[in-house]
């Protein structure tokens, strides 16, 4: 079970997670949610460090590849 603040950490981060798909215009499903709410998550709790930055570079090429060249 999460602590209250790693709750209130999660939530934050998912509402941000979907403001940036929505600002992007891009509907992502359930799932591609709760994996870029897991790394924005890891980013607040460890900071930027190199695996933090592959993570976002690995899902990032997923998305791109998942739905922004998908609609070309």
């Amino acid at each position: 079970m999460r602590s209250k603040e790693e709750a209130i950490i999660f939530q934050n981060q998912s509402h941000l997670v979907q403001r940036h798909f929505t600002s992007c215009g891009i509907c992502p499903d359930l799932l591609d949610i709760a994996l870029a709410t897991d790394i924005m998550v890891q980013f607040v709790s460890q900071g930027y460090n190199e695996k933090v930055k592959e993570r976002f570079d690995n899902f990032e090429k997923y998305i791109d590849e998942k739905y922004r060249n998908s609609k070309n």
